[in-house]
């Protein structure tokens, strides 16, 4: 007959790797490893894309399942075998009293003979028979165990997002990589170490979120090996007898009480920022003073739309705030926001262009679409149509929701305004330098106008036009 060692390997032959249980319909699946076929065929429902192994996570291209006989033989032979080595298992005995372990005493948590259940040292205790206890407590740790599996199954899915988001941050970082090198191509040998500088930011920066990904991968990995391991030892003691099963209970149950999944906090792979995919060569210029490409677009503002209270430039260039005005009524122009915009539109491409703010305390710079409501108020976020940058007294701030303040150290004298128009892309520069200031990103459907507000009656918003 088989040994107690023997029948403990056998068993943890039979068991399948994500329920833990013995195999039902064992299947083989391509990279070698055996599942229960409803486990493997749930797992793979909830993935998306390439399927993989739960076990050693290859991907694997076709999801083919073979039955495996040999396993079904094994999971027969020890169900068998538990059979017979019940009977050969020690009875577990009392210490003190040489009594069989009949009673369960709730208050030490621990099973104890009838002798000890009547003496001193148990007097009002909460006590019951081992076989009553054990079925409670199975419950319990049933209970247990459906928690366990849960938060594992949280655990894969946290470690599958993990790893989908490296495979990302990379593809995102080989795309940038070619743009920055395409860009720089333009420049030749003597931006060369421009473009060398650039790129290492890029690295550095992927290296930092790569760094921060697989320390959550880690952490992770780490809990995940923890649970599995103590769901491996809760399942082992719910196959022992009654007694035996109730030893180190308090301390079973500990373990699984002190075991929380705590998800890692996410860490945003988005380097799709004014950094790497803005006005590249016109920064270059900025720091080079050699070459001027692109060129700051050339705009005039549209006074049909301007708000009686706006004062433009004669030559339709600059816009300050002064007293109301008797204007033409227009259905385009804006009532109840000073504001103006460009005759200028855009509904594809690239653009770039500069706005002289000066010292004006009270300002607002971007893109609008073209149905923004004109006579009447509406919200300036993105949800409504409306990209763009406030400077409200000593703050810098967008109406994205939740508003996002930005930490400016040097107030900019002149402002930049890149749009990419298919790649749903605005970024904000000081102009002055080329550093970054904020960026928005959304998916633009409509014709775009360049948006000008101001509060404030002394220095004026000036576009600014580049005379070579």
């Amino acid at each position: 007959m088989a040994s107690l060692d023997v029948l403990k390997s056998m068993k943890d032959e039979a068991m399948c790797p994500i329920c833990l249980e013995f195999f039902v319909e064992p299947v083989t699946i391509d990279c070698g490893h055996n599942f229960c076929r409803a486990c493997i065929l749930r797992h793979w429902g909830s993935e998306r894309g390439t399927s993989t192994c739960p076990q050693c996570r290859t991907q694997l291209p076709q999801k083919t399942l073979r039955p495996n006989c040999f396993v079904s033989n094994i999971v027969e032979n020890v169900m068998k075998l538990r059979l017979d080595e019940a009977s050969l298992q020690p009875e577990l005995r009392c210490k003190e009293h040489d009594e069989r372990l009949k009673v369960f005493c709730s208050d030490d948590q621990r099973p104890i003979c009838v002798v000890c259940a009547t003496s001193r040292d148990h007097q009002g205790h909460s006590t019951s028979p081992v076989g009553e206890a054990a079925e409670l407590y199975r419950g319990v740790l049933r209970k247990e165990i459906e928690s366990l599996n849960e938060q594992l199954q949280e655990i894969c899915k946290s470690q599958d997002k993990e790893e989908a988001d490296i495979k990302e941050l990379k593809k995102q970082s080989a795309k940038l990589q070619k743009n920055i090198a395409s860009k720089f191509e333009q420049l030749h040998q003597f931006l060369h170490q421009e473009e060398k500088n650039l790129k290492t930011k890029l690295e550095q920066k992927e290296n930092t979120i790569l760094q921060q990904k697989e320390e959550n991968l880690k952490k992770i990995s780490d809990q995940h090996t923890s649970f599995k391991q103590v769901l491996t030892d809760v399942q082992g003691k719910m196959n022992l007898e009654d007694a035996e099963f109730l030893q180190d209970l308090k301390s079973v149950l500990g373990r699984c009480a002190n075991l929380q999944f705590n998800k890692p906090k996410r860490v945003s792979i988005d380097l799709s920022q004014g950094d790497f995919s803005g006005p590249f060569q016109y920064s270059m210029w900025k720091r080079m003073l050699k070459m001027i490409h692109p060129v700051p677009f050339s705009m005039t503002l549209n006074p049909n739309t301007a708000h009686p209270r706006l004062v433009l430039s004669n030559n339709l260039t600059a816009v300050s705030l002064g007293v109301k005005q008797k204007v033409p009524d227009k259905m385009e122009r804006f009532m109840q926001w000073h504001a103006v915009l460009a005759v200028e539109s855009f509904n594809a491409g690239t653009h770039y262009w500069e706005v002289e703010v000066g010292k004006n305390g009270m300002w607002s710079v971007g893109v609008v679409k073209q149905s923004v409501p004109r006579q009447k108020e509406f919200a300036p976020e993105p949800k409504a149509g409306v990209w763009v940058l406030w400077r409200l007294g000593e703050e810098y701030t967008t109406m994205s929701s939740p508003r996002t303040a930005l930490s400016v150290k040097v107030k900019p004298q002149r402002l930049g305004v890149y749009l990419d128009y298919e790649a749903g892309q605005l970024s904000l520069y000081n102009a002055d330098d080329m550093s970054h200031l904020y960026t928005f990103k959304d998916k633009f459907t409509e014709k775009l106008y360049p948006f000008f507000l101001t509060g404030c009656d002394g220095d004026p918003l000036q576009i600014f036009h580049l005379n070579i």
